[in-house]
């Protein structure tokens, strides 16, 4: 039986999600004082009744109390999820319509044939050689230069000439809705360049981690290159190991799309889950006492952050990577650390960070994946005695397939 205060984390985030997803559906720039109100007003309420609890008796009032902890945690989903909407900033850049723009790359750029595509940062803008500060997110994709083309990379700065527009919503039945894809990555606007319209004037913006993790990514694909000389399988291997497609063939990506392995090539939780598995076997001998077993969850804790880094930081190993480390951590510090609860805080962790990944389907495929694994993999397992040692080992990985399948099967 699990009671409520085992699971308090679990409590936090059905509001939060429930505040996230109102706010994003709804949102607008008018919300934004009044939600910063409540959440102010909520907050001295609830800490005023904590410090005050015995002397109010405040135990008499559990169900209102509850219902203001619901309150606030709804108010602060809304709250994170408008002041995390870029095209609801004072400066957003789209507002009006600028000629020059000075903005940097924030993804690593992907080609396709003589097209590159990637996401970028505006920072300023001109009018009549002034330059204004401004912010906001936009698409880009550049032609590149036959002869000349020029090599862009995470962090550049550039300086561009280019018309923006809003993304276009899809216009046929059952097509993709590319417009609410790039809203939940914050980008609502786009636009296509020929190279000559762009100037490259700088470098080293941006997050130096994941500037640092990218090259370390580049360098680790070189030296796959060299090793494997098959372009197929030098390609393939690169998006298992490391999650980098851009070699990848459109004739291999639809072969395993019709077979129904495309997420093989993902690079996800199961990678990460399996060196833990190997990590955690292979040091053993530091179960001994407190101190080695403390030496273990770093060892394994960094290796994992390694590996992650050795990806690019992908969202889907960054997520597992977090979670991970939250789930080993609190099961070495306390043994009786509740499952659901971890996987909660991990979720409120991830979304108070960026609130738009609540539409990611890799981040529900993610916690749906986990959470079947964790309730419906034991019920699944029960359904059949095994008394032979192998095949109930055999049997336990079925039940663990099977619950991980249908916890994301609506998905």
């Amino acid at each position: 039986m699990t009671f409520k205060s085992e699971i308090v984390f679990v409590r936090i985030l059905i509001p939060l999600i429930l505040g996230i997803c109102c706010a994003y559906i709804f949102a607008t720039k008018e919300i934004i004082e009044p939600l910063i109100i409540a959440n102010a007003s909520l907050f001295i309420l609830l800490l005023t009744v904590n410090i005050f609890y015995k002397k109010l008796n405040a135990y008499r009032f559990k169900g209102l109390i509850g219902l203001t902890f619901f309150i606030f945690y709804f108010a602060f989903g809304g709250l994170i999820c408008t002041l995390n909407n870029q095209s609801l900033k004072a400066d957003y850049y789209a507002k009006e319509n600028y000629e020059y723009l000075k903005l940097w790359i924030s993804s690593e750029p992907e080609q396709t044939n003589d097209i590159l595509r990637f996401e970028a940062e505006v920072t300023q803008v001109y009018i009549d050689k002034k330059a204004i500060p401004k912010s906001g997110k936009m698409m880009l994709a550049l032609k590149l230069d036959e002869k000349k083309p020029i090599h862009l990379k995470y962090g550049d700065e550039l300086m561009v000439s280019a018309k923006y527009l809003p993304v276009e919503p899809p216009y046929n039945p059952a097509e993709f809705d590319f417009k609410a894809w790039l809203a939940t990555k914050n980008v609502y606007h786009q636009t296509f360049i020929n190279q000559n319209h762009l100037i490259k004037i700088g470098e080293n913006k941006g997050n130096p981690i994941v500037k640092y993790a990218i090259e370390v990514r580049k360098r680790q694909v070189d030296i796959y290159r060299k090793l494997i000389k098959n372009d197929e399988a030098f390609a393939v291997a690169s998006t298992l190991v490391l999650g980098y497609r851009s070699d990848l063939s459109k004739e291999t990506l639809s072969a395993y799309t019709k077979t129904g392995t495309v997420h093989a090539l993902s690079v996800s939780g199961m990678h990460v889950g399996i060196i833990y598995i190997f990590l955690n076997w292979m040091l053993f001998f530091l179960d001994k006492n407190g101190i080695t077993r403390i030496l273990k969850l770093v060892l394994i804790c960094s290796l994992i952050w390694y590996y992650s880094l050795l990806t690019g930081f992908s969202p889907s190993v960054l997520r597992s990577a977090v979670m991970l480390t939250v789930f080993i951590t609190a099961k070495s510090f306390n043994k009786s650390s509740n499952s659901y609860n971890i996987l909660a805080f991990t979720a409120i962790c991830l979304l108070i960070y960026n609130p738009f990944l609540v539409w990611d389907v890799g981040f529900q495929l993610s916690f749906l994946a986990v959470f079947g694994l964790v309730y419906l993999q034991p019920k699944i397992y029960k359904w059949i005695y095994v008394k032979n040692k192998w095949l109930d080992k055999l049997w336990a990985t079925v039940a663990m397939s099977l619950a991980a399948q249908l916890a994301t099967y609506p998905l």
